[in-house]
């Protein structure tokens, strides 16, 4: 059994342990360092499908969560903006296939799990960006937005996420967190996979 280190909070270092090879495994897959605009514009169709249905699904218990500040963390507007930078219009966005969760999302604990990975993506995006940009020829107004989604403020978000998840502290709650973290990484990955961008 691996033992959360002490200087951590206990909920942070059960998600870390629990996740780190899936995240692992599956941002090799990634194809962030593609130079082919097709495969990424494929890719962020992929992205929009997955955010756009979980993000609805979050919403409700989301918007009780003091601090968390919800309405600016939703990345499925920056999503639907590279989509229109890329080419799609109103029509081809509408007929993007969307994800089906078997995720429940029941609780605060539930919805921090999950944001566990989409903030952490959000967090991991920003030492990719630049190289993306140059590869593609974008930008955060031309196609790149999702990945500069808080710009300077990324890391500030980051902390706050954090504050909100240091409260997860109860026992059951830190389990519920970390089995809707594993599930995100697995349905992220089915996702990704069914939509055939992956490595």
């Amino acid at each position: 059994m691996t033992v959360p280190p002490k200087s951590l909070p206990l909920i942070l270092s059960e998600l870390r342990i629990a996740t780190t090879q899936q995240h692992q495994l599956l941002e090799k897959r990634i194809p962030f360092f593609t130079s082919d605009q097709a495969l990424y514009t494929r890719l962020i169709e992929a992205y929009y499908g997955f955010y756009r249905p979980l993000e609805a699904m979050l919403f409700q218990m989301a918007m009780t969560i003091p601090d968390l500040d919800w309405l600016i963390r939703s990345k499925t507007p920056s999503l639907e903006a590279d989509l229109y930078a890329l080419g799609l219009d109103a029509e081809a966005i509408k007929a993007i296939p969307l994800c089906r969760f078997g995720l429940q999302i029941r609780s605060a604990a539930d919805v921090l799990g999950v944001l566990y990975v989409l903030e952490g993506a959000t967090l991991g995006g920003q030492s990719m960006r630049n190289g993306l940009y140059a590869r593609l020829g974008i930008d955060e107004h031309q196609g790149g937005r999702f990945f500069a989604v808080y710009g300077t403020s990324t890391l500030v978000m980051w902390r706050g996420f954090l504050a909100c998840l240091y409260e997860v502290r109860e026992p059951a709650e830190r389990a519920q967190s970390v089995v809707a973290a594993e599930a995100t990484f697995k349905a992220f990955e089915n996702w990704l996979e069914r939509c055939g961008v992956l490595q």
